[in-house]
Parts: structure tokens; sequence; C-alpha cells
């Protein structure tokens, strides 16, 4: 019994992604997994994300999830977004109870707290990527 209760604690532990600094490099390292999630959660906890797997973009809100093939123009775009988020970011705000940014994957995920926080910001990224109207 104690033996199931340490492996079962051991792969709880090992399965968690580990959350890094908000840095580039460690940005880059989520990037280069080319599986990732870039997602805006609102102070009410409710997410709405961006997942890129391959060549390939999924939107998930409330709405149905939307899946289509990502253009080289548009990632370009989102690396941009994501950068001035990173360059905007507080590290003096780290409440759950705050709205942030999250970039993630099965081994890593970093939390961003920007000064110009707003949904309207990650609105306007899913506008021009027209995956909202």
């Amino acid at each position: 019994m104690r033996t199931s209760i340490f492996v079962f604690l051991a792969v709880v532990i090992c399965g968690c992604a580990i959350e890094l600094p908000p840095t580039t490099d460690n940005i880059n390292k989520i990037f280069e997994s080319k599986d990732f999630t870039f997602a805006f959660i609102n102070s009410e906890g409710n997410e709405k994300s961006l997942s890129f797997v391959n060549d390939y973009l999924v939107y998930k809100s409330e709405a149905p999830t939307y899946r289509r093939e990502v253009t080289y123009q548009e990632v370009v775009l989102i690396n941009r977004f994501i950068q001035e988020l990173l360059d905007d970011h507080q590290n003096d705000i780290t409440s759950d109870k705050s709205a942030y940014y999250k970039v993630y994957n099965t081994a890593y995920k970093i939390r961003m707290y920007p000064k110009q926080l707003g949904e309207e910001r990650f609105m306007e990224l899913l506008s021009f990527l027209k995956l909202v109207d």
C-alpha cells in the first residue's frame, strides 16, 4: 500500500509542468517543442487559448473549438505579441486572482502579468487571426 501511494505521488509530481520565470530564453524553450499553448486567463479563471501543434493552430474558448493551418506571417505576429507581453511583464504581481497570460507545454509553463493586461489585447490578436468576429 505504501509503495503504491509513493508511486502515485511520484507520477503526479513528475507529471506537472515546471514553472519558469518569464524570459525570452525560457519562452523559446517552450516554442522549440512546436506543441504549446498560449492562453489568456481572466480574473475569474476563464481561459481562452491558442494551441500550436506543428503547423496547426487550435483556438479554444466558450465557442466551439476551431482548428486550421497557421501561416508564417501569423507566427511572426503571435511571437511579436508574446514578446511585447514579456517586455511589459511586472515581476511584483504573481497572484492567481489577477488576470494573466500563460505560455505552456507538457514540460514547462510561464505566466506573464503585463502592465497593460486587458483582455482587449488578446481579442485584437484573435480578431486579426480571424478567429473571432
